[in-house]
């Protein structure tokens, strides 16, 4: 149950020995785990604080340093530690806040709260949002430091939250929190997050259903309230509760309730649907810290904590890497998981050596699940902050030469190595400290313990160095999204940029590109094969559920090119529609009415949704602009055609007439070669018997050609072949202006060939003065397609009887 006000006692209240640790199973109980050894000796030094339990357990440890010596003590800022080793175990007394208080001038807080079946399940039915209790003694000690900090010298509302790993992730759920988020000033959160993979449980209805059956509380899980059943069994029969979780994941974790934990952005709630949403880790409401500062922090090996010390220190082949990375790729992501297995698989592997040692495979697994699950997920958060104009102090922790491990930085900013040789409550995490670490401690409480103070690490306390002189630490930029400034901090502290930027591009760019619902009908296209050889460890069932509808199609203006799509909407969706006919039955029914459903098989819901909104705009002015470009050729190609028609029809007289025109008018005034010039009234086709000889016959002649210009030209506007003008055999005076067929002019020229030297024969008797005869004519090409030939050029030019008359002329 939520928890409540303790009752209240007389008198002075002794709290000088450290409060008892929550119930739970820490993992040395454990005998099938094979730690790394540097684990092992920390869960060792641990064992004698975890030993004590008790559920009386919800009390705080309070650090509060003297005031100084005559003088009268402002009101300190507060820190409050949230321990993290895991959901299910841990304790807050394992925090030593004496160091950090004493040279920090700070009051460090440390606090228990409830832990595993405990503290994280979901007791409630579908619609409920009864668990997350641990969440609750967290927000429930919020409000107690809120009321109580004035009487050790505190103030309230300079209170500042630091999280470590899974401590991180409760923290951060409580900086958004709406129980939680006023009684906060800062956060500080080390190698976690709210948005990593495992930060909350996405089925806290299965973990409910697993603990029924095991504990032995019969009903619907659904629907029933199973807090009453579980009350009777005692805390040893809870504890004993086997989830065997989906490896990378959390059994007991916080779940999205909308009541603690604040329901996701345009995802159902588990109060809805009981499932958490589909992406790996929560939306960007997560990063909703308002105006609120933000330290985060990391080191380089996040992930040691999930592999043995055989795999650390001798490695792994090919096989085993894919084989881990398959089952990590199958219990974070839901969709398109062979291409994220492919592409991660691909990314972390050092193709430049030519063979891959089993030391090298197992460091690149190692970078990819410490960037996967800790440092992607934080610097997502991180640049949502920045985004939202908040101010962020990105810091990764280096201590030596070796890669710094996961956990290792906590002892550095509590100032633990500054107590060398103390004894203290809480022995030190990590061995023997040197006069190197214990500068470095101290350059972090002074960035600590300004951060918490005025929301800037930066200040003018100079450290003193090994000579006695003062020294200024370096000055640790914010974060933002452009310059993406970091302090590494180790024992040559310096400021770089873009930690790790080509993986954390991967992660933060093009993994969610990948992992996109799409709308297949058919959910397989999203899995992976299945096999007892292809994982290690415990795997997720692999949903079928359709992916989730894409939102409501948006309404454009008329001006906009999406209306195209609108109108085409409307007319799919009339039941008389002319595009209903061009489709079959079982089509058309769909189409009039699932542009109003929610289901995924809407088209244009699909090509409205927000991943395919930019693609649908341009597809949609690419289909208008082609549409116009093909009615304009359309109406080029009529107007073309009905043009041709008209000339076809009219053009052949008005063309013939205008020769015979001209033919006239350039005959009117023949000059044949210095002979005598014809007067230009008189009319040469009129009176032929009135001419001299020779006249007679040209204007036979020219009668004959006038009758070929009314033929029509070839419909192809095939081109005419140059030839000497033809005569007739026998002379046409008496001929008349009426056309003759194209066949009976034909024949004229075939008669013409081969009367050519007659013709000139007689033009010797007359004595005139002629020039040389064109050559004979040559045979027309085959498959011209003439239909009267001799043509020169189109009828209607003047350029055609001009031409005929100086043929004529030299003819003659």
């Amino acid at each position: 149950m939520p928890p409540v006000t303790p009752t209240p006692w007389r008198g002075t209240k002794i709290a000088d020995t450290m409060p008892p640790a929550c119930p739970q199973h820490p993992p040395w109980m454990s005998p099938d785990e094979k730690l790394p050894w540097q684990r092992r000796a920390y869960l060792k030094r641990l064992e004698p604080v975890l030993a004590n339990q008790s559920e009386d357990c919800l009390y705080l440890n309070l650090y509060v340093p003297k005031p100084p010596h005559g003088s009268i003590a402002d009101s300190l800022p507060a820190l409050l530690l949230i321990h993290g080793d895991s959901y299910s175990w841990g304790a807050g007394n394992s925090f030593d806040g004496t160091a950090l208080a004493a040279h920090g001038r700070l009051i460090v807080v440390s606090i228990n709260f409830r832990l595993g079946v405990l503290g994280f399940l979901k007791t409630g039915s579908k619609g409920s949002a009864q668990g997350n209790y641990g969440l609750m003694d967290l927000v429930a000690g919020l409000h107690w430091l809120r009321e109580n900090l004035g009487a050790f010298g505190g103030d309230p509302e300079r209170l500042a939250l630091l999280g470590h790993g899974t401590g991180a992730a409760l923290a951060n759920f409580l900086a958004v929190s709406p129980m939680a988020k006023e009684l906060i000033g800062r956060v500080i959160l080390l190698g976690g997050s709210a948005l990593s993979p495992w930060a909350v449980q996405r089925d806290p209805l299965m973990v409910k259903r697993r603990v029924a059956e095991e504990i032995g509380c019969p009903g619907d899980v659904e629907a029933d309230d199973i807090a009453s059943c579980l009350r009777l069994k005692s805390v040893e029969e809870l504890l004993a509760v086997k989830l065997n979780p989906p490896r990378f994941t959390s059994g007991f974790a916080p779940f999205i309730d909308g009541a603690v934990l604040p329901a996701t952005v345009n995802q159902p709630t588990a109060s809805s649907s009981g499932l958490m949403p589909i992406v790996p880790g929560p939306g960007s409401e997560f990063a909703d810290f308002g105006n609120r500062d933000l330290l985060f922090g990391l080191t380089s090996e996040e992930a040691w904590v999930n592999f043995t010390e055989q795999d650390i220190q001798n490695g792994f082949n090919e096989t085993r890497r894919d084989r881990i990375l398959r089952t990590y790729v199958r219990n974070t992501y839901r969709y398109h998981l062979h291409e994220i297995y492919s592409t991660l698989r691909n990314e972390y592997t050092d193709w430049e050596r030519g063979e891959q040692s089993p030391v090298a495979i197992c460091e690149g697994l190692l970078s990819l699940l410490g960037d996967g699950q800790v440092a992607a997920p934080l610097l997502r958060l991180a640049l949502l902050h920045t985004a939202s104009e908040g101010r962020g102090y990105f810091l990764h922790f280096q201590s030596g030469e070796r890669p710094s491990q996961r956990g290792e930085e906590v002892p550095y900013l509590l100032g633990i190595p500054l107590l060398r040789g103390e004894v203290t409550s809480a022995p030190p995490t990590f061995g023997n400290y040197t006069l190197a670490d214990e500068n470095l401690s101290k350059l972090l409480v002074h960035y600590l313990a300004n951060f918490v103070r005025r929301g800037d690490p930066n200040g003018a306390s100079p450290l003193s160095s090994e000579n006695g002189l003062t020294t200024s630490p370096p000055f640790w930029d914010s974060y933002d999204s452009i310059n993406q400034l970091y302090l590494e901090a180790g024992h040559s502290p310096e400021m770089r940029s873009h930690y790790r930027g080509h993986k954390m591009s991967l992660w933060l760019n093009l993994l969610p590109q990948l992992h996109r619902p799409g709308y297949e009908i058919n959910m397989r296209h999203h899995h992976l094969a299945d096999g007892t050889n292809l994982y290690e460890g415990a795997v997720r069932p692999q949903s079928t559920a359709v992916p989730l509808p894409a939102p409501p199609l948006p309404m454009p203006s008329p001006t906009e090119p999406s209306s195209i799509l609108t109108a085409l909407s409307t007319t799919e969706c009339t039941p008389n529609a002319t595009v209903a006919t061009t489709i079959t039955p079982t089509t058309s029914r769909t189409l009039q009415h699932s542009n109003l459903g929610p289901g995924p098989n809407n088209l244009l819901r699909k090509l409205a949704s927000s991943h395919y909104q930019s693609y649908t705009t341009a597809l949609t002015v690419t289909i208008a602009v082609g549409v116009f470009l093909l009615l304009l050729n359309i109406l080029i190609f009529a107007g073309i055609y009905h043009q041709r028609d008209r000339n076809v029809s009219g053009g052949s007289a008005f063309g013939n007439k205008k020769k015979e025109e001209l033919l006239e008018a350039g005959c009117s005034g023949i000059n044949t070669s210095g002979k005598q010039r014809l007067p230009a009234s008189m009319n040469l086709m009129d009176s032929p018997s009135m001419l001299p000889p020779h006249k007679a016959k040209l204007v036979q002649e020219l009668e004959l050609q006038l009758q070929e210009f009314q033929c029509s030209p070839p419909p192809g506007g095939g081109k005419r072949i140059l030839e000497p003008p033809s005569y007739s055999k026998s002379p046409c005076i008496q001929r008349t202006r009426t056309p003759s067929p194209c066949v009976d002019a034909t024949i004229a020229r075939m008669d013409e060939v081969s009367d050519v030297g007659v013709r000139h024969h007689d033009s010797e008797d007359e004595n005139e003065e002629l020039p040389e005869p064109p050559p004979p004519p040559k045979a027309p090409a085959p498959n011209v397609g003439l239909t009267c030939p001799g043509i020169l050029r189109q009828p209607g030019t003047p350029g055609s009887a001009k031409k005929r008359v100086q043929i004529q002329e030299i003819s003659v």
